[in-house]
């Protein structure tokens, strides 16, 4: 298996700490079973990735050192079987299997197990290292970050104002895409984008691709696309709790509840009339994570939520409204912001303000779709898919109001990615990311550039490549 990634091995030592969260049953290419006891200590000096670890193999107990690869024939390359410092590895962990490899040995003559960790991963290799890059470790290091301090707020301004709209044409070309796929698959691909239907069904998608946060966006994705609009019209549904029992039956999510009380049972009875008529693709309770997430961002509660998102499209015409706001002539950013989250509100919900799963009480009051969770909905889905049908349909007044709104909404956002870049690039500037368009820039910035080693391409990495020491290398730890 080869890489499509750059990737270094203080990366493979993140993914190799991650344990459980990443991978699962590990076996050495022995056959041998292998279980981490201890993943040991990380070693910046000379000699194996990490000191002092224990781990279990074939049934033995062994204690000694762990050496860290990207590829199995790393080890013989590097000439580690002639060096005693590496004479108490007890585990070699590659990420990538070679065709043509050596097993490794010890000076001292003795086999060496290899676990390939891309044999055993829960996610393909893209996944991880999205999650990771998004949430990097407090010793992540850009390349540029200790080289910023010399260069002027306008050269960093231009770029940011081109990162800002290339963001937003990103999103405006995957949103186009799935534009034309939901044209080919519910109306017939008459390649013209202009059923209210089909960007009715784009903004339900994607406002569900946000709800699932970054560990269950995926699925939420896929349920959008299974349980579409034109589907869910057929059946002329006028209560909430029908959907919620078609939305958390289809989730698999609903499957083999032993809990019982009145909700349930009338979730379930719902669930039984309508499951024999969909015949369609089900997801099981295993494809949902929870694991790490508050009780209040359980998919169970994301799809109660997403059920009155449904009934707001199909009945209360939520996209024209969402049109609306950007069609005023005298339109103001605050104005517009607080009517998109107006319609953005969560309804009461008895029951899942109350619970986070069938039957478990919560400790406190669920918020079925909290201020921030909103704010993200406004800025990554609303405004790009807004943006994007003001360039269809040609309509400058959309188009200037949406990008009012994009480059002069004021915000206070705050997470990993943004701190890197306040923290390595901005912090001898006098720029502050206040905006949506500053945001989505720095994202643009850190996602497309600086983790993929493209400094060359950028205006901050080309300013300053001549300095002397400067190396276009990510440092993981």
């Amino acid at each position: 298996m080869k890489s499509r990634l750059n990737i270094n091995e203080s990366f493979i030592c993140r993914i190799w700490e991650g344990g459980a969260e990443f991978y699962s049953d590990l076996v050495a290419d022995s056959g041998e079973e292998v279980e981490v006891i201890v993943y040991g200590n990380r070693n910046y000096d000379a000699g194996p990735d990490y000191k002092d670890a224990k781990v279990k193999v074939g049934g033995k107990v062994y204690t000694g050192d762990i050496e860290i690869h990207c590829d199995y024939r790393n080890w013989a390359e590097h000439e580690h079987q002639k060096d005693r410092r590496y004479n108490s590895v007890v585990l070699h962990v590659v990420m990538w299997d070679s065709h043509d490899k050596t097993p490794p040995k010890l000076r001292i003559k003795r086999d060496l197990p290899t676990v390939i960790l891309a044999n055993h991963l829960k996610r393909s290799i893209h996944d991880i290292w999205q999650e990771i890059i998004s949430k990097p470790s407090d010793k992540f290091r850009l390349p540029c970050h200790d080289k910023t301090s010399g260069l002027s707020n306008e050269i960093i301004e231009k770029w940011f104002d081109k990162l800002a709209i290339e963001r937003l044409k990103l999103k405006s070309r995957r949103y186009t895409e799935r534009l034309k796929e939901i044209d080919i698959a519910l109306f017939g691909g008459g390649k013209v984008l202009n059923k209210k239907e089909q960007w009715e069904q784009l903004l339900f998608e994607f406002i569900f691709e946000a709800l699932g946060f970054s560990k269950n966006k995926e699925q939420m994705l896929k349920l959008a696309g299974i349980l579409n609009l034109k589907r869910l019209k057929k059946y002329g549904l006028s209560e909430i709790i029908e959907l919620q029992s078609i939305l958390l039956g289809t989730s698999g999510l609903l499957f083999d509840v032993k809990m019982k009380d009145d909700y349930i049972d009338k979730i379930k009875a719902n669930w039984r009339v309508v499951e024999s008529e969909l015949k369609i693709e089900k997801l099981a309770r295993a494809d949902w994570s929870f694991f790490r997430l508050r009780p209040q961002n359980f998919p169970t509660v994301r799809l109660a939520y997403g059920a009155q998102l449904i009934m707001k499209i199909l009945k209360d015409d939520l996209f024209r409204k969402v049109i609306v706001v950007f069609e005023s002539k005298n339109f103001r950013t605050i104005t517009a912001r607080n009517e998109l989250r107006k319609l953005m509100e969560p309804l009461e919900d008895k029951y899942w303000e109350f619970h986070y799963d069938f039957g478990k009480i919560s400790k406190s009051r669920n918020n079925l779709l909290g201020s921030q969770r909103i704010a993200d909905i406004i800025i990554n889905v609303i405004i790009p898919v807004v943006f994007l049908y003001s360039n269809v349909f040609k309509i400058d007044l959309i188009n200037r109001n949406v990008l009012k709104m994009f480059c002069g909404l004021k915000i206070s956002p705050d997470n990993s990615i943004l701190r890197v870049i306040n923290e390595q690039v901005l912090k001898d500037s006098e720029i502050v990311i206040n905006s949506p368009a500053l945001e989505q820039a720095a994202i643009q910035l850190y996602n497309f550039y600086c983790t993929r080693d493209r400094c060359g391409e950028c205006a901050i990495g080309k300013s300053i490549k001549n300095m002397k020491g400067f190396e276009y290398r990510i440092i993981y730890y």
